[in-house]
């Protein structure tokens, strides 16, 4: 079975936003699938988190983000 994070359906792309909100507590994200992943964007300054399946610590419904770029603030 694949990772969570290798699945590219609506459904996981709505779990995946919900998490991503909480953990950054920032709304304007939205979340697109490349390169078999999934990868989240703040639209207002450009940065960039790949998402990650996690567990424990800031993990939020099994993910976690690792950021990537910073954007322009």
């Amino acid at each position: 079975m694949p990772l969570k994070t290798e699945q590219n359906t609506a459904g996981m792309e709505t779990r995946i936003l919900r998490a991503a909100r909480a953990i950054l507590r920032r709304r304007n994200l939205s979340a697109f699938f490349e390169h078999g992943q999934w990868w989240i964007e703040h639209r207002p300054t450009g940065a960039q988190w790949s998402v990650v399946d996690a567990e424990g610590g800031a993990a939020v419904d099994g993910f976690d983000l690792e950021q990537i770029t910073m954007g322009s603030f």
